[in-house]
C-alpha cells in the first residue's frame, strides 16, 4: 500500500538517516499531489502568505489550544506553526468543563486572516454561552506582529452601536491601495460588506447597512480579495436536490468597485466523486502566475465524517475575469474537484503535521489537544523527563461513569482513512486504587481500551457505546507495571489491542464504528480518572502509522 521516497542525509559524526513517506493522499514525491492534501480534520480554512511561507488557520471548536495555525512553503505539505489561543484559556470561563451547558461542538470556528501592512489579524466566530442580550454567536479578533505569534488575547468586535454580531464566518480584507479595511458578513440571507477602522478594532456601521453584494448566490463563508484591479467576494451557496438534501456549492461575485454593482456565478459543485460540500475555502494567487483554491470537503453521514473534514487543493484557471475551480467534468461551466495534479511549487520537502511523540521536550507537542480547558496541575513533562505524566482527574459529575464529564482528556486528530495503526507504551507504576486509565478514540462515543486498579489489582477494561450509558467489558488481570496499547482504524472501523512485551498484541473488545458528533471528529489519546485525585501514569511514547505523507523521522 505504501511507497517510500528515501532521502539519506549523512552527518559525519552522527550518521542520521531520515525518511520521507508518501501514500495514497498528499505529496506523491514525483512532482504531483493527490487530493486530499490533508486527510484529517482542519476545517474552515483561511490562508495568508508571509514572505515565502503560507499560513492556514483552522477551527478547533471546544478543544484547546484554540484556533490552530499550520504552515507550508508549497500549499501541499503542511506542518504546525502555532495556536492563537494557548492552553489553558484562562481568560474565558466558557472553556471550563464545569459549565452547566458546555461548549461541546461549539466554541471557535471559521476564521479569516488579514494584514494592514503593519500587523496580522485573525477574526473568527465564537459560538459561546450566556450572551446577553440574546444570541449565541459573536465575532472576535486577535493581532500579531508576525504570523508565528504571539497573538493577543481575543476581543469581541461589535456593530457600530455596540450590539453583538450574531452570525458566523467573517471575511476581512485590507485594501493596501485605497487604505480602507472591510469585513464581509452573511446575515439574514444577505452578504454585506462593512467598513472597519484601519486598526481592525471597530466596525463603522450597523447590521443591515454596509454594501449589499447583490446577486442570487447568497450564503456563508464570506471571503474578500482583489485580483487584477477587480474585487471578488467568495461564499458558499446552498440549494436542495430533488431528495431534499442540502448541497453546498462555491459562488463567486465580482465588481470593479467594492461599492458595486456586483455580478456572480457558481464555480464549484458536487460531482467527480464528491457528494456534499466541496466549497468553503480560500483563493491563493502565486507569483508564478498560477492560482489555487484550498477548501474543505464534507461528506454526508456521521459514519463517513468520523475523522472530520479533509482539505483539498484545486487549480484555478482565470477566464474573462472569472476564476474557474478544478475541472468541469459535466460540461456545465461549473468546476468539480481534481484528484491528482502537479504541485503549485516544486522541489519542497515532504512534510505533515506531527503525530509521533517521544515526550522528550519541555513543551507539549502541537498535535495534542485537550477536550475543554486542562487542569495544568494534572499533567507534566518535567516530573519524569522523557514521559508524559498524566495524573488522575475527578469527573465534574457522577453521570453514569461517562468520560464526557472528565477533565484532562487529551487526544490528536486521526490521519488518513486506511492503515491507521496507533501504538503506545505506558508505565503503570504510579496507579492508585480506584484509578482507571485508558487509550481512547472518541467523538460521539468514547471507545477505549483501559486498565482499572482495585484492591491493588490491575484489570483490563473495554469501553464502548453511548457516553451516558457506556458498555464496560472486563478482561484479564495484569501482573506487571508496563503495558502496550494499540488501536487500528480502517475506514471508520476500530479495533483495540494490548501487549505485555511490546511485540505480540492481542485484541480486546469488539470492533466499533467511529461516529462523528456535531462538528467534532474522533481523536485518539489518553485519560486518567479516579473518584479522588490520586494516582498517575507515565506515557513513554506514541507512534502513529498511516497511509499518507509523513515528514522526516529519525
Amino acid at each position: 500500500m505504501k511507497r517510500f521516497l528515501i532521502i539519506l542525509i549523512i552527518i559525519a559524526s552522527q550518521h542520521i538517516i531520515t525518511a520521507q513517506q508518501t501514500g495514497s493522499w498528499g505529496d506523491q514525491g514525483d512532482g504531483t499531489y493527490k487530493n486530499p492534501i490533508l486527510q484529517t480534520n482542519y476545517p474552515d480554512n483561511d490562508v495568508i502568505r508571509m514572505r515565502d511561507t503560507f499560513y492556514m488557520m483552522s477551527s478547533t471548536n471546544h478543544f484547546v489550544p484554540g484556533m490552530v495555525i499550520l504552515k507550508s512553503t508549497d500549499l501541499v505539505n503542511w506542518e504546525f506553526s502555532n495556536h492563537i489561543m494557548n492552553a489553558p484559556v484562562d481568560y474565558d470561563e466558557n472553556f471550563s468543563i464545569t459549565q452547566k451547558r458546555k461548549l461541546t461542538s461549539r466554541g471557535n470556528w471559521a476564521g479569516s486572516f488579514g494584514y494592514n501592512g503593519e500587523e496580522y489579524f485573525a477574526y473568527w466566530c465564537y459560538n459561546k454561552r450566556n450572551i446577553k442580550p440574546g444570541g449565541t454567536h459573536i465575532i472576535v479578533y486577535s493581532k500579531a506582529k508576525t504570523m508565528e505569534g504571539p497573538w493577543s488575547i481575543p476581543k469581541e468586535i461589535t456593530w457600530a452601536d455596540g450590539s453583538h454580531i450574531n452570525t458566523t464566518d467573517p471575511g476581512v480584507f485590507w485594501d493596501l491601495e485605497t487604505k480602507k479595511a472591510w469585513i464581509g458578513l452573511w446575515t439574514h440571507g444577505e452578504v454585506r460588506i462593512y467598513p472597519m477602522t484601519w486598526d481592525g478594532t471597530e466596525i463603522l456601521e450597523n447590521k443591515g447597512e454596509g454594501i449589499l453584494v447583490t446577486n442570487t448566490y447568497q450564503g456563508e463563508a464570506v471571503k474578500i480579495f482583489k485580483y487584477e484591479n477587480m474585487y471578488y467576494v467568495s461564499n458558499v451557496y446552498v440549494e436542495k436536490d430533488t431528495e431534499g438534501n442540502r448541497l453546498r456549492m462555491g459562488a463567486i461575485q465580482r465588481s470593479k468597485n467594492i461599492e458595486g454593482p456586483w455580478e456572480g456565478r457558481l464555480n464549484l459543485e458536487n460531482g467527480n466523486g464528491t457528494n456534499r460540500n466541496p466549497a468553503q475555502g480560500t483563493y491563493i494567487n502565486l507569483d508564478n502566475g498560477t492560482s489555487w483554491f484550498l477548501h474543505q470537503l464534507s461528506t454526508g453521514s456521521n459514519e463517513e465524517r468520523y475523522m472530520g473534514r479533509p482539505q483539498f487543493l484545486e487549480p484555478v484557471i482565470w477566464k474573462d475575469g472569472w476564476p474557474n475551480i478544478g475541472i468541469d467534468t459535466d460540461g456545465n461551466d461549473v468546476g468539480e474537484v481534481v484528484w491528482q495534479h502537479t504541485k503549485p511549487i516544486q522541489n519542497k520537502s515532504i512534510k505533515a503535521p506531527a503525530s509521533d511523540d517521544n515526550f522528550d521536550g519541555a513543551i507539549l507537542g502541537m498535535q495534542w489537544n485537550w477536550r475543554f480547558n486542562p487542569d495544568m496541575t494534572k499533567w507534566s513533562l518535567t516530573e519524569r523527563p522523557g514521559f508524559l505524566r498524566l495524573k488522575s482527574s475527578v469527573p465534574s459529575s457522577s453521570k453514569n461513569n461517562s468520560l464526557d464529564e472528565l477533565p484532562n482528556i487529551i487526544g490528536q486528530r486521526l490521519m488518513g482513512r486506511y492503515d491507521n495503526v496507533m501504538t503506545t507504551q505506558i508505565d503503570l507504576f504510579g496507579m492508585a486504587d480506584g484509578q482507571e486509565i485508558g487509550f481512547h478514540i472518541s467523538s460521539l462515543e468514547n471507545n477505549a481500551i483501559a486498565i482499572k486498579k482495585e484492591k491493588k489489582k490491575l484489570q483490563l477494561l473495554f469501553r464502548s457505546g453511548k457516553n451516558d450509558a457506556p458498555n464496560i467489558q472486563k478482561g484479564s488481570f495484569i501482573n506487571q507495571k508496563m503495558i502496550w496499547f494499540q488501536a487500528k482504524v480502517t475506514n471508520g472501523l476500530a479495533t483495540f489491542y494490548y501487549s505485555l512485551d511490546g511485540q505480540k498484541f492481542k485484541q480486546f473488545g469488539q470492533e466499533v464504528r467511529l461516529l462523528f458528533s456535531g462538528f467534532t471528529p474522533n481523536m485518539v489519546g489518553y485519560y486518567s480518572m479516579n473518584s479522588e485525585a490520586k494516582g498517575y501514569i507515565d506515557i513513554d511514547w506514541f507512534q502513529y502509522d498511516y497511509d499518507g505523507p509523513k515528514g522526516d523521522t529519525k
